[in-house]
C-alpha cells in the first residue's frame, strides 16, 4: 500500500472519524446523488459503491431497490456498516479493499459510483486514470460510472487558507487532503480512461449555503 493510502487508512480508522461516518449514515442522499440515481441508473442495477464509509450511500440506494456491493479501505468502517446492515436487515455486501485494486470479475456491475470525497483521495492523475480504468473493467458493456470531486474555484474563493495548489486540507494538524478539480479536469480524466461523458455539472448538496459538488456521469 502506498504512503498516500496509508494516510487515508489511518485517518478513516481513527475512532473520532469513525463516529462521524456512523452519524452520516442517517443522512439521505444528497440532491445531486438522488438525481443521478433516478436519471441514469437502470431500475434493477447492480451497483459497486467505492469508498462507502459506513454505508450512507449504500443503504439509501438499497432502499431505492438497487443491489449494492460496497467497498472501503477502512476495516473499522466496514465492520460498522456490516453491523448496521444486520441490525436493519438490509442485504448489502460490504467488503474491505486495499484502495487500489477491485477484486471482481470483468463486467460484474451495471453501475460504479465514487461519491463524496473518495475520488479526491486518489492522489495524482496517473492513479486517478488507473483506477477509473479498473472501474471500467468491472462495468458491463454500456455500464454507468458516476464520480465526483470538490470544485477548485469554490474552494479557492471560500477556503484559500486550506489550499496548497490542488491540495485541499479540510482538517487542521492532519496530513490527509483532498485533491480538487475543475469540471474540465473531470471530463479529461474520464476521457483518458476510455469513458463517454454523458454529463458533467455542478450538483446541489443539501442546503444552498453548503455550496455544490462537481460530478461526471459516463458510459462505458
Amino acid at each position: 500500500m502506498g504512503e498516500n493510502n496509508s494516510n487515508v487508512l489511518k485517518f478513516y480508522s481513527d475512532d473520532k472519524n469513525i463516529l462521524e461516518l456512523n452519524n452520516a449514515t442517517r443522512n439521505p442522499l444528497k440532491m445531486w446523488e438522488k438525481d443521478v440515481a433516478l436519471n441514469y441508473f437502470p431500475s434493477d442495477a447492480r451497483i459497486l459503491n467505492v469508498g462507502c464509509g459506513m454505508g450512507r450511500e449504500a443503504f439509501n440506494l438499497y432502499d431505492m431497490g438497487f443491489k449494492i456491493t460496497a467497498i472501503d479501505i477502512s476495516e473499522k468502517a466496514i465492520i460498522g456498516a456490516r453491523n448496521l446492515a444486520s441490525e436493519t436487515k438490509r442485504n448489502v455486501t460490504f467488503l474491505t479493499t486495499n484502495g487500489i485494486d477491485l477484486s471482481f470479475d470483468d463486467s460484474s456491475f451495471d453501475v460504479v459510483i465514487i461519491w463524496n470525497q473518495t475520488f479526491g483521495l486518489m492522489y495524482t492523475e496517473s492513479k486517478q486514470v488507473a483506477f477509473l480504468k479498473e472501474c471500467k473493467r468491472v462495468l458491463k458493456d454500456n455500464g454507468i460510472i458516476s464520480f465526483s470531486g470538490h470544485e477548485r474555484e469554490y474552494e479557492e474563493i471560500n477556503y484559500p487558507q486550506c489550499l496548497e495548489g490542488k491540495k485541499f486540507f479540510p482538517y487542521k494538524n492532519e496530513d490527509i487532503y483532498w485533491e480538487i478539480f475543475t469540471m474540465d479536469e473531470l471530463r479529461d480524466l474520464a476521457q483518458k480512461s476510455g469513458f463517454n461523458v454523458l454529463n458533467c455539472e455542478r450538483g446541489k448538496i443539501y442546503r444552498e449555503e453548503e455550496g455544490t459538488i462537481i460530478h461526471c456521469v459516463c458510459r462505458k
